[in-house]
């Protein structure tokens, strides 16, 4: 696999595990991994969508006949998969269910069938158990142990922030992590740790947090070296724990080496139109500056530029303006790695969902590293 797969897999796995997907996102998902289907990582995804009928026609009993009649690797995820399935279907017995936990020991898990999986079956029967005992306790509760709820993650270091990072320009990096606000004054007890991957990368983190009314974010403890390059070419996880409990997480990635200031020559820039989850290549070469409220997701930033001559990492620093509140739609900076012979990338902003943009007239400015600032509009109707 190589680094540009690898993004691909990441991105369309940590779209696939979002729950609520309208069946436009399923199929445009399904899509996409299909243009990865030779990658032995991908096809227990293929398999698991075809049987749920996620993005494209369910077909159980087909999926279990193909699995049943392939060779599969003893504790595999694809194993994992055929059983999982063979279970969901009641077609398994206690034979099965034992293999499967050897299967979840070797790193199977229902992120492939999601809430269907025969795994999230019974751990609701352990949850259901567990709720009948708190039950017995619940005068115990009051108004004091209020939850504290998480509502997203970002990361920083050395005036850097977001969700990819170079090694060679970060010596500490912290998480962010913002949560609803706080009504009334409160304590709250954090563990957070970084994996590589099931691993553990970081040492723990125990903090506790003093939270006012109001208070909407805290900061974790940072983990690195003061000589930089303490993290690799590879994605990585945070992982917080709020009082013992609720345990959330989000992805980050770090590139090699340090960012090019200077940034490379952009020749021209060009807009389209896309999903959210991805531009697909029949919009790529669809350039345009007028965009269809009603169906627009995503518009695309498409740069043309001078090849690097070596594999670069880029800032691009882009500003949207819609002209008629003067109000700021985005300003902030993307970090974009290039090959050798890249000659063009695109990066696109907007929202998960269709019809969400204001219609009216937008300015934008983008510049690469320290280089000139191309500035245009597009109109949202």
């Amino acid at each position: 696999m190589d680094f540009f797969e690898q993004f691909m897999l990441e991105e369309l796995e940590s779209l696939y595990a979002n729950d609520n997907l309208e069946t436009y996102e399923y199929q445009d998902i399904y899509e996409r991994f299909t243009h990865l289907d030779h990658l032995e990582e991908v096809k227990p995804y293929l398999y698991a969508m075809r049987f749920l009928g996620k993005g494209t026609k369910a077909e159980p009993d087909n999926v279990l006949h193909e699995l049943e009649s392939m060779e599969l690797s003893p504790d595999s995820q694809i194993k994992g998969l055929y059983l999982d399935i063979k279970l969901v279907m009641k077609k398994g017995n206690s034979d099965d269910i034992e293999k499967l936990e050897k299967c979840v020991e070797s790193g199977y898990s229902e992120k492939y069938l999601k809430a269907a999986s025969y795994l999230c079956s019974e751990s609701e029967s352990e949850v259901d158990d567990d709720d009948d005992e708190y039950e017995e306790d619940d005068g115990d509760f009051s108004d004091d142990n209020e939850k504290v709820r998480f509502k997203s993650m970002t990361f920083e270091g050395c005036g850097y922030s977001g969700y990819r990072f170079t090694s060679g320009d970060i010596d500490y990096l912290n998480a962010k992590v913002f949560i609803e606000p706080i009504k009334k004054a409160c304590t709250l007890s954090v563990r957070s740790q970084i994996y590589d991957g099931d691993e553990p990368f970081s040492k723990v983190f125990s903090n506790e947090y003093q939270l006012k009314p109001g208070d909407t974010w805290f900061r974790t403890t940072g983990w690195g070296n003061k000589n930089f390059y303490a993290y690799k070419n590879k994605t990585y996880q945070w992982r917080v724990e709020f009082d013992g409990k609720d345990v959330y997480s989000q992805n980050f990635y770090f590139y090699d080496g340090k960012i090019k200031k200077s940034g490379v020559t952009v020749k021209d820039v060009k807009l389209f139109a896309s999903k959210a989850s991805g531009a697909l290549e029949a919009d790529r070469d669809r350039y345009s500056t007028t965009f269809e409220g009603e169906d627009l997701e995503y518009v695309y930033f498409k740069l043309f530029v001078e090849e690097p001559g070596e594999e670069t990492v880029i800032q691009i620093f882009l500003k949207i303006v819609r002209m008629e509140d003067d109000s700021v739609f985005y300003d902030k900076y993307i970090l974009h790695r290039l090959d050798a012979k890249t000659y063009a990338c695109w990066n696109g902003v907007g929202f998960n969902k269709k019809g969400k943009w204001d219609k009216g007239l937008y300015k934008y400015s983008l510049r690469v590293g320290s280089g000139n600032t191309h500035e245009g509009t597009f109109t949202v109707y």
